[in-house]
């Protein structure tokens, strides 16, 4: 069964749903991007890593990818 979260963002929608048990709960991300209704989901623990990578960004501290 899947369950609306609240959500701190206008433009997204959050919705928790039973992933299987190699996954356990799982978060979906929906928005609306270029005209298209789009998502992605994640495991809690991908959404603990994007959540602080996306604070790092949101802070301005964001790391760049070394190409050597």
């Amino acid at each position: 069964m899947a369950t609306d979260l609240k959500s701190y963002t206008v433009s997204l929608s959050l919705t928790r749903f039973w992933g299987g048990e190699g996954c356990g709960h799982c978060l979906q991300v929906t928005g609306e991007w270029n005209g298209k209704t789009q998502h992605i989901q994640l495991t809690r623990t991908q959404a603990e890593h994007l959540a602080l990578d996306l604070l790092m960004f949101a802070q301005g501290k964001e790391r760049e990818l070394d190409t050597e």
